[in-house]
């Protein structure tokens, strides 16, 4: 009953998400966290169901759970890239990683965020690797070409700002 909600749920928010209501499509992954960490939005459900006590879960509803947590931190860091809190954004892709660290989709999001605050390292990391996951992927290989751009920008910028000081006597 409860994973067909969060099924239903995680179909709302996706839905949400395409038609660019950012804010349903957040509150629909937040709450699929909420059932998922054991908490109802009527009261303090376990996930069995009501016990009030720890609840017991087979092998197959921890994987089932994983999933959800990971795909919660990716759908909401979509959301922060689309918002432009990158920030929130790697955080969120940090913790999916935690879960999955060959997530391909984790580290494009991660890397991004990271071009976009400014950690050109991490970034690139994150990209190749990604890269390396599924060499076909053209969002990775424009987001590379991007960072590649950054790059020469910020070496130019360094060479500039280093430009002569160490020609004076």
């Amino acid at each position: 009953k409860k994973s067909k909600m969060q099924k239903n749920l995680k179909e709302e928010g996706n839905a949400a998400f395409k038609a660019g209501d950012l804010k349903n499509a957040m509150r629909c992954y937040h709450e699929i966290m909420l059932h998922v960490r054991g908490l109802d939005w009527m009261g303090m459900d376990s996930l069995t169901g009501g016990t009030g006590g720890p609840a017991k879960v087979s092998d197959d509803q921890k994987a089932a759970i994983t999933a959800l947590q990971q795909c919660h931190h990716l759908n909401l860091a979509a959301i922060y890239v689309k918002t432009g809190k990158f920030s929130k954004g790697e955080a969120a892709c940090t913790e999916a990683l935690k879960v999955s660290p060959e997530n391909q989709k984790g580290l494009f999001r991660r890397g991004k965020c990271r071009s976009e605050l400014g950690d050109l390292d991490g970034a690139k990391e994150d990209l190749e690797k990604a890269l390396q996951l599924d060499p076909n992927d053209g969002q990775v290989k424009r987001e590379l070409k991007v960072l590649e751009h950054k790059f020469r920008k910020h070496e130019a910028k360094e060479r500039k700002s280093f430009a002569g000081m160490f020609d004076k006597e």
